[in-house]
């Protein structure tokens, strides 16, 4: 269970490395960049900022995306008890169905050093195959190393060892544009849905192939009158909503807790 979820400006803040107050000066000293000389010590960093975070239990979630054939993504910001953020944690579906998943990407001064995929694929000959993949990379950004396992079920993976594989460089921006809702994860009204006792206001970018995202609506607050009272009118405004993940049953949801126009 997520213990903190933050507002998206906070995520903005910790991600960015904005210097708009001093508490972020602070949290930007306490950051320490490692040099690293081998592939030991990327990965004996990684454990540092696995136990990092989960002592401190502090996360960002973006909101959850969604398209409609299905493709999914939603991001967790795992911080450290500076509200810096150390590993980016990115879950995925294809809309093919075929492939889902989670990326990891682990930070050093904001940039990855190393990224590890979990994917649930079914391969070309309809046969399912998780992979373990973990890619390294040097104070640049330039992939260098690759290694991955492969088996039929998830469970079986860790009884597989690794082994060379090529060069394979994946991107942060994406789940960066997910945390920030910007770009094609940009929150622009896209309407209000009433179904079943409940109702939604919904958000997107205004393309009808980009991600949207559902939240239900418990109350409303100034933004949502307004937008209620002509929805045509504020079709495709920009605003910016503040959220809560509730847990029902083993089923998480997207419950509106306030928001603004954004110029």
């Amino acid at each position: 269970m997520k213990k903190y979820i933050f507002p998206l400006l906070l995520v903005g803040l910790v991600s960015c490395g904005s210097d708009n107050s001093k508490e972020e000066k602070t949290a930007d000293k306490k950051t320490i960049v490692k040099h690293f000389k081998n592939e030991a010590e990327m990965d004996q960093q990684v454990l540092e900022l696995k136990k990092i975070t989960e002592s401190s239990g502090l996360t960002a979630n973006s909101l959850h995306y969604e398209k409609g054939d299905g493709t999914m993504v939603e991001v967790i910001g795992h911080l450290d008890t500076a509200n810096v953020i150390q590993i980016i944690e990115e879950q995925f579906s294809e809309g093919s169905g075929k492939t889902n998943g989670t990326r990891f990407y682990f930070l050093n001064n904001g940039k990855p050093f190393v990224t590890q995929e979990l994917i649930d694929q079914v391969n070309g000959s309809n046969e399912a195959v998780f992979i373990d993949r973990i890619s390294y990379y040097d104070a640049k950004g330039k992939v260098i190393k690759t290694k991955e396992r492969r088996a039929s079920f998830e469970d079986d993976i860790n009884k597989m060892s690794y082994k060379a594989a090529p060069l394979h460089a994946i991107s942060v921006d994406k789940a960066m544009d997910a945390l920030n809702s910007q770009k094609e994860f940009a929150t622009t009204f896209q309407g209000f849905v009433n179904q079943d006792m409940f109702s939604y206001i919904i958000l997107g970018p205004d393309d009808p192939n980009g991600f949207t995202t559902a939240l239900r609506l418990d109350y409303k607050d100034q933004l949502v009158n307004i937008l209620a009272s002509d929805p045509e009118k504020y079709m495709g405004a920009h605003v910016k909503v503040n959220f809560e993940v509730h847990v029902d049953r083993g089923f998480e949801f997207q419950i509106y807790a306030g928001g603004k126009f954004v110029d």
